[in-house]
């Protein structure tokens, strides 16, 4: 059997967003290519914006994505028990399990490493996403 609530790397590549703009770019991206990834909130942003901002960010997007929560393995339980896709937490090896116990309650996913994402540039994000997107196709 597959656990898909305990992976290093996202099965699509990842995509850092900060606002709704960015969403409706990456998911415009996406659906033009037919590519999938999967959106990345920025380091430690479920510490300092919270689970109500992320929800608000990506509310309507259809991708996977993964609140980052830093070492605040609190933020991820409650980023989980909020019904998000996932969470990406380096917590002690306690709290990690009962994380991992929580999403597979709620059908989230844990991440322990936050995988290397495509920082979406302040100019021409459109063309640089669809350029990432397609080198790393499966």
């Amino acid at each position: 059997m597959i656990d898909k609530h305990d992976h290093s790397v996202p099965a699509a590549p990842p995509v850092t967003v900060t606002c709704r703009a960015d969403v409706a770019l990456v998911m415009t991206v996406t659906l033009s290519l037919r590519a999938e990834c999967t959106l990345v909130s920025p380091a430690g942003a479920g510490c300092f914006m919270g689970v109500g901002w992320w929800q608000a960010i990506v509310a309507d997007c259809t991708l996977p994505a993964l609140l980052d929560c830093g070492q605040a393995a609190g933020f991820a339980a409650v980023a989980l028990q909020a019904g998000l896709d996932g969470v990406i937490v380096q917590a002690p090896p306690a709290q990690q399990r009962a994380l991992l116990s929580l999403a597979r309650v709620t059908g989230g996913c844990v991440l322990a490493v936050r995988p290397v994402a495509l920082d979406l540039p302040a100019h021409d994000a459109g063309s640089a996403l669809a350029q990432y997107l397609r080198a790393h196709r499966p």
